[in-house]
This record gives structure tokens, sequence and C-alpha cells, in this order.
């Protein structure tokens, strides 16, 4: 008779199940997410975006499998090890000093920015929380690489005299494109409305306008959608790293599965030998306590005794404070002479070579999502092998990185406040508002009482 395995243990997408010969990892995608998730990287799965879904009698474009990719991405990065670091430090490094104004001059046949101050837009600025709205904008276009964002307008609308009162970012999650026409697949200029509200349990929804900055006063609140668009899809961004999910998925189970590894480990390092002789001695034992007993009242009974037994053996060669560990036991003789006794034989795992398999797998899945968020381990704080980057290193990669890697992300988090500054002030439309980065020099341009190192 074959004995069904027994589940003794999950770690990410494998479970351990423990069966008559062994215990074995068996991955499954165990949660409905993870098969959507899955799906999406399979060639049937490239189409997400092609048909409407229905969302509170709103047919709206779903955003992934399931219409819960920014879903998917947080679960993922929140069991990440180096994932929410690396783009924290990029949001970071992109926010800089903060917000600055400037206008931009030719001078030399370069492109410069002439940094500036004005009161009445500060003034502007500071009547709301304009801060946390760039850090929450830039935080959403980092993971998305675009952001929702709500235009709050004052009552002079009424009147026809259009003023953005403040912004508000909103969480991707909770966003949708409405579909506008179900009878083609829309592009993302043809969008007039976006469904707001829990998309989890589809609870609290408004449908609010797409705003137009050419016609701002047509409604006290709107919301548009500022991204970057990915290629081959007309709607929604995706993030950059989204190539390396399956690499940050594998990452992410190496941990859970070192760690059910370790308490699970007696199931497969050591083979019990019983002696048939001793349980025959039990049989005639109990036989001789009950002979009313069954032989299904018999077997019952050496079961129980069996793992009992079982138990005690594993506890001893399991339990992590056994420092000591020894076992005892009666060797004897059988009625045909043979010597009989319990045996531990242990079994050659090869642990070494299985961790040391993991960890390079580690170092691949963290190489594959470094790459994928576009910041150069010299930035990232990315240790390899015992190995930092030197501060020359790290000079030359930030000032490629503000060189090359900065000024789209600038433009499109803070498209929705420039908008609204032109807006309100039209007279000032050279004016904008961006990201201030103070230059960095090597410490040996500095001079000595400037240095780092001096400034206690």
């Amino acid at each position: 008779m074959i004995k069904k395995g027994k589940i003794v243990d999950r770690a990410g997408r494998f479970s351990m199940v423990d069966t008559a010969v062994g215990t074995y990892a068996i991955a499954m995608a165990s949660r409905s997410w993870e098969q959507s998730m899955s799906t999406f990287f399979d060639l049937g799965g490239r189409s997400w975006d092609k048909d409407p879904q229905s969302v509170g009698g709103v047919s709206i474009v779903p955003w992934g499998p399931d219409d819960q990719m920014p879903r998917m991405v947080r679960d993922l990065l929140e069991k990440n090890n180096i994932g929410p670091g690396i783009l924290a430090r990029k949001v970071g490094l992109i926010y800089g000093q903060g917000i600055g104004m400037y206008r931009t001059k030719v001078i030399e046949n370069e492109i410069q920015q002439e940094w500036t101050d004005d009161r009445e837009v500060w003034g502007w600025l500071n009547s709301w929380d304009y801060q946390r709205y760039v850090r929450e904008a830039l935080t959403e276009y980092v993971h998305l690489s675009g952001h929702f964002t709500r235009y709050l307008c004052a009552k002079s609308v009424r009147i026809g005299k259009p003023w953005i009162h403040s912004l508000q970012c909103l969480p991707s999650a909770d966003c949708r494109l409405v579909w506008p026409d179900t009878r083609r697949t829309p592009h993302l200029e043809e969008i007039t409305q976006i469904l707001y509200g829990d998309m989890e349990r589809w609870r609290q929804l408004e449908v609010y306008p797409v705003f137009d900055k050419w016609h701002a006063a047509d409604h006290e609140a709107a919301i548009g959608y500022h991204s970057m668009r990915s290629f081959g899809r007309n709607l929604y961004a995706i993030s950059s790293f989204h190539g390396s999910i399956p690499w940050m998925q594998d990452a992410n189970d190496i941990p859970e599965i070192v760690r059910a590894l370790n308490d699970n480990v007696i199931a497969a390092a050591y083979i019990v030998h019983e002696p048939s002789a001793y349980w025959d001695e039990k049989r005639n034992a109990i036989l001789d306590d009950h002979p009313d007993w069954t032989d299904a009242k018999v077997s019952q009974q050496l079961d129980k005794l069996r793992d009992q037994i079982t138990r005690q053996i594993a506890d001893v060669m399991a339990g992590k404070q056994n420092a000591g560990k020894f076992f005892t036991c009666v060797d004897f003789v059988d009625d045909q002479g043979h010597e009989q006794s319990w045996k531990i034989e242990p079994i050659e795992l090869n642990l070494d070579k299985y961790i040391a398999a993991q960890k390079d797998i580690a170092k691949m899945a963290d190489s594959a999502t470094t790459s994928a968020m576009g910041l150069s381990p010299a930035l990232s704080n990315i240790i390899i092998d015992g190995k930092s980057d030197s501060g020359s290193q790290m000079l030359y990669a930030l000032k490629i990185f503000y060189g090359a890697d900065t000024r789209i992300a600038e433009e499109i988090s803070l498209e929705a406040l420039n908008d609204a500054l032109h807006i309100n002030f039209p007279q000032k439309r050279d004016l904008w508002l961006g990201f201030y980065h103070k230059t960095i020099q090597k410490e040996d341009n500095v001079s000595a009482g400037d240095r780092m190192t001096n400034q206690q």
C-alpha cells in the first residue's frame, strides 16, 4: 500500500513533502498571484491589456494578470533583500538636495540651468505639502515608471479662471484607466476617465475625468497619469526591472529553502537501521501481556512504539540545543545466534555544495536585479565577495548617473507640478521646478580644511 505524502513545511514556492522514501522539495505556485505572475511571463500572458475588465460596473484597462500588477510588485519587493534598498538609494540620488527653481540659458553653445528664487511661487508651494507630493510621485515613478496625480482646483474654476490649489499623488494600486470604447484597444491619449478606489475589494470607487492642462478650468478635481511609455504597450507603463522578476522570485525563495532545510535536515540526513528481532521481541511481549488482542490491535500498538522511538531519535539528532548528542541501545543475539543492534548511519548530503550553489544563484539574482534597476553597484552599496567599490569608482558612477539617468525621471515625476506652476503663473512659463544636485568633487580637488574628513 502506498501512503500519501505529508506536507511538513513550506518555503516560498516550495513545499517540503515527507514521503515513505524521503523528504522532497516540490515547487508549486500555491497562491493565485504567483500563478498569475508565472502566466505573465509566458507567451499566453502578454495580452493582458488588450481586453477590458469590469470593476464595479466600470470597464477598465486591466493592469497585469488579475489586474493586480502594482500589488504583485509590492509583494515581490517586500520579500527581496536588495531591491527596496537599491530603489530607495535611487530615489535619494534623483531627489538630491530637493526642489529648486531654474531657468535654462544657452552659454557658449551649452544649455545650462540658472537656479533662482521666486517668492510668489514659493508662497503657493508652501500653502500645501508639496514636498510630500514630490517624494511620493518620485517613489511611484521609480517603482512603476509612472504616477497618478489628482489635481485639486480652487473654486475660481467655476467662473472659468484656472488655479491649481494642490496636488495629490495617488497609489498606483488604487487607480485604473477606464476603457473608452470596448470595440477596440485604445491609446493613452484616448483615455478620458480614471477609476480610483480600493481595487482589491472593489470598494469606494469613483470615476474622475482625465486632467487636461489646456483646459484646466473644466473640472474642480481630475486625475492625470504621467508615465514613461513602455515599448510595445499602449497604456500602462511597467517597471524597469520587470524582466528580472523571475530572478528576484528565486532570490526571495533561497532564505526560506535554507531555513526549511535546517529545520527538516533530520528527515534526509540519517538512515536508522531497526533490528527486526527487536520488534519481534516487542510483539511477543505485547501478546504475552494482552493475549486477547487481535493482530490489528497489536500492529497498532507497535506503530505507536515506533513513532515514540522515532521522535526520541529525531529529538536527539535534530535538536539545536543538544550539544553533546548520544544514543544508547542494547545489543543482543537472536535465536539463530546473529548479533542484532540499532544503527544510525549518516548520509552524505554534500550540504556545502548545495549552499555554494545557492550562493551562486543569489549572486546572479543580485546582479540581474541591480542591473535592471538602473543603478551601478558602486552607487547601490552592493558588496560582492566582501569587496566594495573605491571612492573614485563611486564618483565616476555618480557623474554618469547624473549626466544620463536623472533627466527623464525628473521630467515625468515633476510633470504635474510644472504644469500646475505654468497654469497658475502663465507669465512665468520660462520658470521650471527641478531637483537640485550639488556637485561632488574628488577629495584631491578640495582644500584640506573643506574635506569631508575635517567636517566634524
